[in-house]
Order: C-alpha cells, then sequence, then structure tokens
C-alpha cells in the first residue's frame, strides 16, 4: 500500500493533511484531521475516509470561508480544478484587504510552486 499527500490546509482552529492511499482494494483518501477549542484548550484527532477527492472537496468546502483557510499543499494533479474554484469566491466576507491579499499569496504560492512544495511519499 503507498500513502502520497494529496492536500493539505489548516488554521487556527482545524487543520489536516489528505493522502490519496493505493491498495490491493483500489485508491481511497484518508484524511488526517484535527480541531482545536481555544475555550477549553482542547485537541481533537479525527480520521475521516473518502472514495475519492470529491467528496473530500464537497465537505471542506461545507465551509462558506474555506478559501480563508491556509493551503499548505495541493497536489499538481488538483491544482487547475482549485484555481478554478477560487475564481469564484468571494474575497470580500473579510473587510481587512491585507488580509485578502495575504491569503491570495498563498493558495497562488501553493497552487503555482513546484509539486514537490512538501515531500510527497510518506
Amino acid at each position: 500500500m503507498s500513502r502520497e499527500l494529496y492536500f493539505d490546509i489548516s488554521s487556527e482552529q482545524s487543520g489536516g493533511s489528505l493522502y490519496r492511499v493505493k491498495g490491493l482494494s483500489g485508491v481511497h483518501f484518508f484524511y488526517s484531521h484535527s480541531t482545536y477549542d481555544d475555550s477549553k484548550d482542547e485537541v481533537k484527532v479525527f480520521e475521516t475516509v473518502y472514495a475519492d477527492f470529491a467528496a473530500f472537496w464537497k465537505e471542506l468546502t461545507k465551509d462558506a470561508k474555506w478559501f480563508y483557510l491556509h493551503p499548505m499543499f495541493v497536489h499538481p494533479e488538483q491544482r487547475d480544478f482549485v484555481r478554478e474554484q477560487l475564481k469564484s469566491v468571494n474575497w470580500g466576507v473579510h473587510p481587512n484587504k491585507k488580509w485578502q491579499e495575504s491569503h491570495q499569496r498563498q493558495w497562488k504560492k501553493v497552487l503555482e510552486g513546484p509539486g514537490g512544495y512538501y515531500r510527497g511519499q510518506l
């Protein structure tokens, strides 16, 4: 079985790494993620399996402000798709222009950087 980093994203309250897993039973996606509750100083860790990237993406984008999460890696196979998705977001939901520009730069860095921004094989 091989496991390859496919998508990595975080925020102050949550974050996670999505891996594409290839095995004898086919391909699936494994999301190792966590949440932080600062009022309780509590971290919860979760593991979720998705049949495909589309199912993961649907869950991620349930958060209307998903694009204000901090991306760290997007697999080259999904960069065009994510780039297209970003074209239709409303950056203005956050009134601070510098905050908007900071997040836009981070997405650009991740989507245009080399495929090995982080080690893909674990």
